[in-house]
């Protein structure tokens, strides 16, 4: 996977926390409790702000037309169409008696994965917060940071201290990837990437290769790519798209 930079762009409509990418290369910029959607060009298309329910911690966007966002503070999960309109009331989890989840993802299976860091479990519920299955963890000194969806539906936990974390569809451990990192990891069936200031670390876990490439410019804490487009979140907020030959 070789970038070899043609064009490159300022997005300077937002500023983010951290960004995310979905299947159709929008992109999702994270600032406080304002989400901001991008056309795979950098062209804002809709925003969305609740103040009540405090900071966004996380967002998926596998389903574009069902995403969710995740509010640690406030236990909450909210629903969003691919417009940035809630699709229903926001869903509390300390309603739901799961009172000390960290973190929270939503698959393209319809599926919401709840980790509890204080009881070491993980939880799968469907859509409408049935609990469908419930499975404790017993690494010892488990710390994940970020909870990752993956294409075939398995299911990724980054803890910065040990690594990358593998689960299957059933929730049950597959395999640790020692990457050893607290910078924001990208993680699909195939490769998990990341950026270390100036550079791109690439690691293809099923090959077990890896490569490092030069990115155009440093203080990069944050790399996503779709087919020849490459966006860079820098320390400063500030979002750069680069487009290959």
């Amino acid at each position: 996977m070789v970038f070899s930079i043609s064009a490159q762009t300022q997005i300077l409509s937002v500023t983010a926390d951290f960004i995310k990418l979905d299947p159709y290369g929008n992109l999702y910029a994270v600032n406080k409790s304002q989400l901001y959607k991008l056309s795979p060009q950098g062209k804002l298309l809709f925003s969305y702000s609740d103040n009540r329910l405090g900071i966004i911690s996380s967002i998926d966007v596998f389903n574009p037309m069902k995403i969710m966002l995740f509010y640690h503070d406030s236990g909450t999960l909210l629903f969003l169409n691919e417009q940035l309109a809630p699709i229903r009331e926001p869903i509390s989890l300390f309603d739901a008696n799961y009172l000390t989840v960290s973190l929270a993802s939503y698959s393209a299976a319809n599926q919401i994965h709840l980790y509890d860091n204080v009881s070491k479990h993980l939880y799968t519920l469907d859509f409408f917060m049935r609990e469908i299955c419930r499975t404790p963890i017993s690494f010892p000194s488990f710390n994940p940071i970020t909870i990752y969806e993956l294409e075939d539906k398995n299911l990724a936990l980054h803890d910065p201290e040990s690594g990358i974390f593998l689960f299957d569809a059933f929730s049950t451990f597959n395999k640790l990837i020692p990457i050893i990192t607290s910078r924001p990891v990208s993680v699909t069936s195939e490769i998990i990437y990341y950026s270390n200031d100036d550079e791109l670390i690439i690691y293809n876990y099923k090959t077990m290769a890896a490569e490092t490439q030069q990115l155009p410019v440093s203080n990069v804490i944050q790399t996503l790519f779709y087919r020849n487009k490459l966006f860079l979140l820098l320390q400063d907020g500030s979002i750069w798209l680069y487009e290959s030959k």
